[in-house]
């Protein structure tokens, strides 16, 4: 999914009153969700970002203090953009990339908002060259925030409805081929399988090399059932069977944000 992000100017951001401090790409380190809080969001459109604005400059900061924010539709608004500090969590504003997706209280997210966050975090990851931490704001603050289905979405690994995030192969059987830049493990990881799985099922010995172009055969998925454990997450479960999370999660009606319980039984596809 392509990155595409309305301007300050395009929604009308007012001029910061003192120009936030500059941070490098290179000290970025983690990727921080957000919602708005505990009431839920009606507003549409260019008035979110310019209602939060409001907020914060009657907090005493500069302007908005997310460097993004991503309505029920899908839209991204620039706040601090790429390059500013933010001010969005203590002790995380230079290390930390805040974005507020535009719900609050229970109110659930768009299948359009999460693709917009996780392509966002995608493009983020790019930029820094290097896998940001996933976080909600509650990892690095005493608060709800960024709610019950945000932060499960969060814990699962942020993943896009729709299957976003799997370019290149087909998860849980089939092929992937691989492209420029490719590991073992960052396939695994974006396809949700283990990597050590696909190097068995073709043979693919210590030290691992793999060539640009080459065809791997990707394991087939498991059978039976699971039971969920404390801390597990569908990524998780699909990463340690072998199995696309996507999959899993078609065969038990689970819709998005993810949400599964200790003890509750899944079938396997």
């Amino acid at each position: 999914m392509s990155v595409n992000i309305i301007s300050r100017s395009q929604w009308g951001a007012r001029a910061w009153t003192s120009a936030p401090a500059n941070v490098p790409l290179s000290e970025r380190t983690e990727y921080f969700i957000h919602y708005d809080g505990g009431t839920p969001v009606s507003r549409t459109g260019n008035a979110i970002p310019r209602a939060i604005e409001s907020e914060h400059l009657g907090n005493g900061w500069s302007g908005i203090g997310y460097h993004f924010v991503v309505d029920q539709a899908g839209n991204i608004y620039e706040g601090r953009g790429w390059s500013y500090q933010g001010a969005h969590c203590p002790n995380h504003n230079r290390s930390g990339i805040g974005v507020q997706i535009a719900i609050g209280g229970d109110q659930a997210p768009t299948d359009a908002a999460l693709r917009s966050a996780r392509a966002l975090y995608d493009e983020a990851c790019a930029r820094t060259g290097r896998r940001l931490a996933m976080r909600g704001h509650r990892d690095g603050f005493a608060t709800e925030c960024p709610g019950r289905r945000l932060y499960a979405w969060v814990q699962a690994g942020m993943p896009a409805p729709g299957g976003g995030g799997n370019d290149g192969g087909s998860p849980g059987g089939g092929t992937y081929t691989v492209q420029r830049g490719d590991t073992l493990s960052e396939i695994g990881e974006k396809l949700g399988i283990s990597w050590q799985k696909i190097a068995e099922t073709n043979g693919i010995r210590s030290p691992y090399v793999l060539q640009i172009g080459q065809v791997l055969r990707l394991p087939g998925s498991g059978s039976g059932t699971y039971t969920v454990r404390s801390g597990d997450s569908l990524s998780v479960i699909g990463a340690r069977l072998g199995i696309s999370w996507q999959r899993i999660a078609s065969a038990n009606g689970i819709p998005a944000p993810y949400v599964i319980q200790p003890g509750q039984v899944l079938r396997l596809p």
